[in-house]
């Protein structure tokens, strides 16, 4: 039951955003009283705390299969960029997040961080194996992919730019692995 009621406020916040589902909307979802769903959760709270929980455990779950895969440096760099997780997390919720609900947000950083330290030694992995050029400088390729995954959360930056985030993702991939110039100087 507890799972039930989870995803029915994941459609919930998809659909109201973080602060408008209400544990009202679940209960007639499921046909179920809200004190059925109190015995499951101490508040709506706790439901976003779950909602979190959840997400990011399947997100960094995805990751750590997907990384022990034999596949190709760029298929593993996807697989952690576009890992799976179980509940979507838009770019609204995620906004939404980091302006109210700051304990959530820091989970969401942690998710990040988690996400670029993997980042960062696949990369010299596939320095070391040859792969990637050795003359890269990984600090400042570390920052790039840092700064970058911040833009992916810039609401305003994806809309100014007529954007989905995996448009910007696709985008910010294809320059760092393409480059800019046609032909080498």
């Amino acid at each position: 039951m507890k799972e039930r009621i989870l995803d029915i406020a994941a459609q919930l916040i998809q659909q109201h955003g973080l602060r408008k589902f209400t544990v009202d909307e679940i209960a007639a979802k499921l046909r179920i009283s809200k004190k059925t769903i109190y015995q499951y959760f101490d508040s709506k709270e706790d439901i976003i705390r779950q909602y979190f929980e959840t997400t990011i455990t399947s997100d960094k779950d995805s990751v750590k299969e997907e990384i022990n895969n034999e596949k190709s440096i760029l298929e593993k760099i996807h697989s952690i960029v576009y890992s799976n997780h179980r509940y979507r997390l838009s770019v609204t919720l995620l906004s939404e997040a980091k302006s109210f609900y700051p304990d959530e947000w820091a989970k969401i950083e942690e998710l990040k961080q988690f996400k670029l330290d993997i980042l960062r030694k696949l990369l010299k992995q596939a320095a070391a194996d040859g792969i990637l050029k050795t003359d890269i400088h990984f600090g400042i390729l570390s920052k790039m992919i840092e700064e970058i995954s911040d833009m992916f959360l810039d609401y305003d930056f994806l809309l100014e730019n007529k954007l989905t985030t995996r448009n910007a993702i696709d985008e910010a991939l294809t320059i760092i692995f393409n480059g800019i110039l046609n032909q080498p100087v």
